[in-house]
């Protein structure tokens, strides 16, 4: 089941105000706290899920060094005997 994607109010209205800034240094456009907004909105939809795969893969990468260090360390714990 997928949850949309959400921002917290202060991290929407830092995201907004940083897209405002961006447009306005790079690009000489100068748009409004609304439309900033609104842009922002499409960006979380189109971006969003791919950034969050993108992280998932990132963490599943991880964990899967950290098993196999286990994986290692429990070898490491075996103890030798001719009996099997």
């Amino acid at each position: 089941m997928s949850r949309p994607i959400e921002l917290s109010r202060e991290a929407r209205q830092a995201a907004a105000a940083s897209l405002r800034q961006v447009l306005a240094d790079e690009l000489d456009i100068e748009i409004g706290a609304l439309q900033a907004e609104l842009i922002l909105d499409r960006l979380v939809l189109d971006l969003g899920p791919i950034l969050y795969n993108r992280a998932l893969t990132d963490a599943r990468a991880v964990i899967a060094a950290k098993a196999e260090d286990m994986d290692e360390a429990l070898y490491g714990l075996q103890r030798q005997t001719d009996l099997r």
